[in-house]
């Protein structure tokens, strides 16, 4: 067996074990037929194959001569004259690479008259979608190819389903509750209850209360006087002792009392609950009958008014008068009394009172846009009690100006997206691991409590893994020489293609030229001269790499400004009789700039068999003669 190129030309055999499977074999075995055996045509070729990796191939032969008439050549289980193979097949299998992609939905509709652009509302958000797994397709050597031969599309795929978002779900209004207060200012409460909560991006609930309320309050103002105390006379003193005669003396008596409408006082009475409870008149009190003989007094006067200021220092009076003096010589009680204006006791300021402003109010049946805040103002005793507004009235205090003020409620916008772009070309031209990725942009960002926009601005897609093909350059071939055994030659080595799936633990696998397109074609690359020393040759290696610059120095003290550097070639002694005509080594040293001191030390290994090895070292650690 030998090995020649493709015009024919004798080649390495190695060239032909590189690229092929295997030498042909150098022996096989062969039969010559005996007198006894039985005798048959030649097999026919076997019937062609179709592309169904499933059939089978059939040939063909039959007996020849007496063979034909001996039964024991006619058992067919002994000499079967029809033989079946399976077709060969080029088996490919496929293997999952890398994760599932996101769920991408199907894309909406490009519109041409708008160059190309997306068509707002087109692309759905939710629903069935499919998502992606690269294979990885190899053939029965576990090269890999390309994935069309294990499936259409490159790509395993699964149905999925992105969750449709639901929004926050609330009842209507509730209808305004009543004034919170009987007098002054309350506040009136509306609210709406949780009907469905929001799931998978849905528009948010506003904050709810731990009875998963939300609820709205406005001021509100009652006239303090809406209600008013009515008394009857009081009833005649009834003395507490009856026996007494006389009868004269201390006693009490009682009266009744009710609530009514100021607006109606002669109407019927109302709940005492809706009249002021601090300024309820008593029902009973001490009475006294006075004796034929006492002094009567006329009741006490109202007192006289303090000044604004409830001034401490000033004083309030109030007096009666003698109806009729006493017969015996004890003195009438005093005909006047003075007490100090004290705040809150008996003398009050006012002031009036302005509420928060209220949240923002609409009209009926709307949800957004212009409204109003109000706000609401009250008359309030120094003491924290409301009045009535006449009493800050009649003292002309300054009245806040603006009980209103105009307001917005932002409308609620949910977020709007822009279509998917165009997905990328693939981060890899070949290989595992490439990503395609599209992106979406926020046209329009949430408003209010409008759904929120999404993470995911980018989708990535595995690339369908596709086997990459390059050129190789193979190692040098032996130095070839023309017509001798020695001397000048020429090294030749070749370009093959090779296959691997683009990861470096991926051994590259050698496969058909045609996968790799066109051969590069460089001279330097491919051929090379060398040459094969001749017996009694002193071949001489190439120069070495030049030296470090080195200065001379004595105890690391430079006395040079220039420094030296060497190189060095070596001759290798062909053949052991000649070694006294080759010379050792050629050296050669040349100036330089910024040279280095540099110090040497001999250093030896471990004894080991009463031997060791010694060597000189550069203080740059390099080894050196």
């Amino acid at each position: 067996v030998s090995c020649i190129s493709d015009d024919n030309q004798s080649a390495e055999m190695t060239e032909c074990l590189r690229q092929m499977n295997g030498m042909p074999p150098l022996v096989q075995e062969c039969t010559i037929a005996c007198r006894e055996d039985c005798t048959f045509t030649p097999w026919s070729k076997f019937t062609p194959c179709s592309k169904n990796c499933e059939a089978t191939q059939i040939r063909r032969r039959q007996l020849t001569g007496k063979s034909r008439k001996k039964e024991r050549c006619q058992d067919a289980s002994l000499y079967p004259l029809v033989e079946l193979e399976p077709c060969p097949c080029d088996a490919f299998m496929s293997h999952p690479y890398g994760n599932w992609s996101a769920c991408i939905l199907p894309e909406g509709k490009r519109d041409p008259q708008q160059g190309g652009l997306w068509v707002q509302g087109d692309d759905k958000e939710c629903g069935e979608g499919v998502r992606f797994r690269a294979i990885a397709c190899t053939d029965i050597n576990g090269r890999p190819v390309d994935p069309s031969f294990c499936n259409s599309s490159g790509y395993i795929q699964e149905a999925c389903v992105i969750p449709c978002p639901f929004d926050c779900k609330l009842s209507d209004w509730s209808s305004w509750g009543s004034c919170s207060s009987s007098c002054g200012i309350g506040v009136r409460i509306r609210s709406k209850w949780l009907k469905e909560k929001p799931y998978s991006g849905g528009r948010p609930c506003p904050k709810l209360d731990l009875k998963n309320q939300v609820h709205e309050a406005v001021p509100c103002y009652s006239e303090c006087d809406q209600y008013s105390w009515v008394v009857e006379h009081w009833s005649p003193c009834k003395i507490n002792n009856e026996l007494r005669s006389p009868r004269c003396g201390r006693g009490t008596q009682s009266r009744r009392i009710r609530c009514v409408s100021t607006a109606d006082r002669e109407g019927g009475a109302v709940d005492r609950s809706l009249c002021n409870q601090d300024d309820a008149p008593p029902e009973t009190q001490a009475c006294s009958l006075l004796c034929p003989s006492e002094c009567v007094m006329s009741e006490w006067g109202t007192w006289s008014k303090c000044p604004q200021s409830c001034d401490p220092h000033a004083t309030q009076r109030r007096t009666r008068h003698l109806l009729r003096p006493s017969l015996n010589s004890r003195t009438c009680g005093e005909d006047s009394q003075v007490r100090p204006c004290l705040l809150n006791e008996n003398c009050f300021q006012f002031q009036y009172n302005l509420t928060e402003w209220s949240t923002c109010q609409l009209s009926e049946n709307i949800s957004c846009g212009q409204g109003v805040r109000t706000r609401l103002l009250s008359c309030v005793r120094s003491d924290g009690k409301p009045v009535s507004m006449d009493h800050c009235e009649e003292r002309n205090l300054d009245k806040p100006q603006r009980m209103s003020i105009p307001c917005l409620v932002e409308c609620v916008v949910n977020c709007q997206l822009s279509g998917w772009t165009t997905w990328t070309e693939c981060s890899q031209t070949c290989g595992q691991g490439g990503r395609m990725s599209r992106t979406r942009f926020i046209i329009m960002p949430t408003q209010g409590e409008g759904r929120r926009c999404p993470t995911e601005l980018t989708q990535q897609k595995p690339c369908p893994v596709t086997p990459c093909y390059s050129w190789v350059l193979g190692n040098w071939s032996a130095c070839k020489l023309e017509g001798g055994d020695c001397g000048e030659g020429v090294q030749v080595r070749s370009f093959s293609c090779v296959v691997h799936n683009g990861s470096i633990s991926h051994t590259a696998v050698q496969v058909e030229d045609t996968l790799c397109g066109e051969v590069p074609f460089q001279e330097g690359l491919q051929k090379q001269l060398c040459s094969v020393p001749c017996p009694g040759d002193c071949h001489i290696t190439p120069w070495s790499e030049w030296s470090k610059c080195e200065l001379t120095c004595i105890d690391g003290r430079s006395f040079e400004t220039t420094g030296r550097q060497s190189r060095s070639r070596t001759f290798i002694i062909q053949s052991f009789e000649n070694q006294d005509s080759c010379p050792q080594q050629v050296l050669e040293t040349r100036p330089c700039a910024g040279g280095k001191c540099y110090h040497y030390t001999w250093k030896a290994s471990l004894w080991n068999n009463n031997e060791r090895t010694v060597w000189c070292q550069r203080s740059d650690g390099l080894n050196v003669t």
